[in-house]
């Protein structure tokens, strides 16, 4: 039987960058929708924010983001405060940020949990900057803390678009390296290795969806190099026509990204993170590949609550009305708004929701 996972159920922000106010439902599936620069990046970059925050790295992500200022609606001189609160499973999460202007930096101005049987605020306070979640921080409730951070651990946003030559997951990796699948599958080598001795079933999985993407393509050839204690592996395949195994380098950028995304979805649900969010994972990917991922994370789903932007129309096609958000952007103001099926439904008996989205029946377009 499949252990329930904790799900992001409302996500409230205001003055996050683009986004000036928020208050929305999430749920399993959440297709982000909209025209370039309408916000869906600065809704997904939400998440990396909290993750580094969850990590004691906050004050790091801020200066390598711009600093402070930048994560403030219109700067910090037009918004005061930027303040989250995220309701997850049966806990919830909170904080107020200011404007630190001596050096640019963002500062806790409150941080405090929730739990649904309680209409306490358990507050929390951190050292040096960072979050009170972290296991140094003052708490007047350990247990929900410790729930609150077990959530925002098992968040992750990828990114699988560096297929180049120099991508990571092209470079010899070390075998212990197998902890979790990295945000960029740069240890994909050594994950993959680790699914096939320890979850056959899964590694089959993953090898049945590529092969229906990539007829061609056989099997992974993962040998560990070096010595025991300090190995090494690198990713290579083997052909169905072929025994030589070939290098990564010898996929095609959109072969390469659809094995990433397999091993994400496909990998075992004890493994596989409570939220998953991706920004446009159909890039270079065949039509034809992306139903099969749509139908991959239909299924992930269940368990998996899954997070992405998009703009294939036919990536689109593939999902229903309420799985969508639509962003949109006036004057600088970015605006998220969840889509309902009763509305649609005249359309919906003749068209796919990435046609409706085409005909400019949603919003989530250019303002031309």
């Amino acid at each position: 039987m499949t252990t329930p996972k904790s799900h992001l159920k409302r996500v409230q922000i205001s003055g996050f960058k683009s986004i000036a106010s928020l208050d929305l439902k999430m749920n399993s599936i959440n297709i982000l929708i909209g025209a370039n620069g309408s916000g869906k990046s600065n809704f997904i970059s939400l998440f990396s924010f909290l993750r580094h925050l969850s990590e004691g790295k906050l004050q790091t992500h801020v200066e390598q983001n711009g600093f402070a200022n930048t994560f403030f609606h219109f700067g910090a001189k037009n918004t005061k405060a930027i303040s989250i609160t995220l309701d997850v499973g049966e806990n919830g999460y909170h904080a107020d940020f200011i404007h630190g202007e001596a050096n640019d930096a963002l500062v806790f101005e409150q941080e405090y949990c929730t739990f649904t049987g309680s209409n306490k605020n358990f507050y929390i306070k951190g050292k040096l900057g960072e979050s009170g979640l972290l296991p140094d921080g003052e708490a007047d409730s350990i247990n929900v803390k410790k729930y609150t951070r077990e959530y925002l651990n098992k968040c992750r946003v990828y990114h699988f678009h560096d297929t180049s030559a120099s991508a990571a997951f092209k470079q010899a990796q070390s075998i212990s390296a197998s902890t979790f699948l990295q945000n960029d599958a740069a240890n994909l080598a050594p994950y993959l290795h680790y699914l096939k001795e320890h979850w056959p079933e899964n590694y089959q999985e993953i090898l049945a969806a590529i092969q229906t993407v990539a007829p061609f393509f056989h099997d992974f050839h993962l040998v560990p190099q070096g010595k025991k204690g300090d190995e090494t592996i690198l990713l290579r395949w083997t052909h169905k026509e072929h025994d030589a195994p070939f290098s990564a380098n010898q996929l095609s950028d959109g072969t390469a990204r659809f094995i990433c995304l397999s091993t994400l979805f496909l990998q075992p649900d004890y493994l596989r993170p409570n939220t998953i969010i991706l920004d446009e994972p159909e890039l270079g990917l065949h039509p034809a590949a992306l139903e099969v991922l749509a139908e991959i994370i239909q299924v992930t789903a269940k368990t998996s609550q899954v997070i992405c932007s998009t703009q294939s129309v036919t990536f689109a096609n593939f999902f229903k009305p309420q799985d969508f958000i639509v962003a949109d952007q006036k004057k600088g103001v970015s605006t998220f708004e969840r889509l309902e099926e009763e509305q649609l439904q005249v359309w919906l008996e003749d068209y796919g929701m990435g046609d409706i989205w085409m005909k400019n029946l949603v919003g989530g377009r250019p303002e031309w």
